[in-house]
């Protein structure tokens, strides 16, 4: 009996044993699949990070390629408008000339937008459809071409050619004299400023010697200035490379910058491209410039109709003639050694974006004619060595600024047009 007794009881305390370790392996099991579902939602969301993130690189890639395909096509519109105006330029009346300008002006996009008019036909929108399936590019990019000559060239401030610098300066003065005049709070802040020495600093930012025209070395603003790593000379006597450059210069502000920006490059035309400004550097010609005259400039310029571009022979004569019949005072501009020109462009920016789903990339590059420039600069300096006291004065005169100096007849639009890419001086990624 007692063996049975101790019997029961050995069994009880198995089974009891037995519910706990079943219990423990429970729990074990528990906290095993808990740990394993923890590394997996980890392995999970670390794999969709990364996919994400290499998803966000390759979308990055076909934005950067989108957009560096809008440059490229942009740098052949720009050769083959060229050719073109090397070939039929001077057999064309000015009109038909401008509508050339179409070749690189009209912005291009991918995938093409089709147009919603009558004179698109369903043909032309099967063709367009057609080729946006068979395209490989799965990105999408705009790319925008526009005239570099229509703005003012700072680094004229330090030319070798007194009638160009002369010039240069009194359209840049005038700038800030306008904004006097038109802006309360501008004059409010700066109407007793000397911009003259403004524009000396700038002009020694570019000039080839050391002798400030304030007055002094030319070092002398930069005394107390930190200067950049690497740099031991300042200013650096060479050209500004790009605008934004123009806010180490003494003197440079914010709200001067901003007045300029719009209006100034650094790779100008060595004159004033008449049928290339743009609003805001006709508006600074002169204080007597009216928003009216403006308009009606660029309504002609645009419109054959109204007459169309100013022709290159006779240009700053016969745009002085147009803008005087509304009110604007011409004699400033008269006696203004600037030279206009009315030709063919000759530099140009190229914007121009990329995008794949939300990715973007933005590519900015300028093209630089030296090819036809450097004729044109050339022709001024014989010019003004033959006579000092006109300092090439009589390049303002009949529209020189492209092609004259490299043996063209007078008064004509001749460029010579390469075959080869066209030459890129700045190119800005972002």
């Amino acid at each position: 009996m007692k063996n049975a007794v101790k019997e029961f009881f050995l069994k009880k305390r198995s089974l009891q044993n037995l519910r706990q370790e079943k219990g423990v392996a429970l729990l074990m099991a528990m906290m095993t699949l808990t740990l394993l579902m923890w590394i997996s939602v980890e392995l999970s969301y670390d794999t969709s990070v990364d996919y994400v993130v290499a998803s966000n690189e390759v979308n990055q890639v076909k934005a950067y390629y989108a957009a560096k395909s809008g440059v490229e096509l942009s740098l052949l519109r720009i050769n083959l408008y060229k050719q073109v105006m090397a070939t039929l330029g001077n057999s064309l009346p000015e009109e038909q000339k401008k509508m050339l300008d179409l070749i690189w002006s009209f912005p291009m996009m991918w995938p093409p937008q089709i147009p919603d008019t009558s004179k698109t036909t369903e043909v032309d929108k099967g063709l367009i459809k057609s080729a946006v399936a068979e395209s490989l590019m799965d990105a999408q990019y705009a790319a925008t071409i526009t005239s570099e000559g229509g703005r003012i060239d700072i680094n004229d401030l330090g030319s070798e050619v007194k009638a160009l610098a002369d010039g240069t300066r009194a359209q840049l003065l005038n700038i800030f004299k306008t904004e006097i005049e038109r802006n309360e709070e501008f004059s409010r802040k700066y109407s007793g400023y000397n911009f003259d020495e403004l524009l000396n600093n700038i002009a020694d930012y570019v000039d080839a010697d050391n002798e400030g025209r304030n007055g002094g070395d030319e070092s002398s603003p930069y005394r107390d200035v930190k200067l950049p790593e690497g740099v031991d000379v300042f200013p650096p006597n060479r050209s500004f490379i790009t605008v934004d450059e123009l806010h180490m210069v003494a003197g440079m502000n914010d709200d001067f910058y901003k007045l300029l920006e719009p209006r100034i490059t650094v790779y100008g035309v060595k004159g004033f491209n008449v049928n290339q400004a743009t609003k805001e550097t006709l508006m600074s010609l002169d204080p007597t410039m009216t928003e009216e005259a403006v308009n009606m400039v660029l309504k002609r310029i645009n419109d054959p109709q109204e007459g169309g571009p100013f022709p290159a022979e006779n240009c700053k004569k016969s745009f002085l003639q147009f803008i005087s019949g509304y009110g604007v005072d011409t004699r400033a501009l008269e006696q203004s050694t600037l030279p206009f020109v009315c030709g063919t462009e000759l530099n140009f920016r190229i914007e121009s974006d990329g995008v794949a789903l939300r990715s973007k990339k933005s590519i900015t590059v300028i093209t630089y004619d030296l090819q036809n420039l450097v004729g044109s600069y050339t022709g001024m300096l014989q010019e003004q060595l033959k006579d000092p006291k006109k300092g090439g004065n009589d390049q303002a005169e009949d529209g020189i600024g492209q092609g004259r100096g490299q043996g063209s007849s007078e008064g004509k639009n001749e460029i010579k047009a390469s075959k080869e890419r066209p030459s890129v001086v700045y190119w800005m990624e972002n």
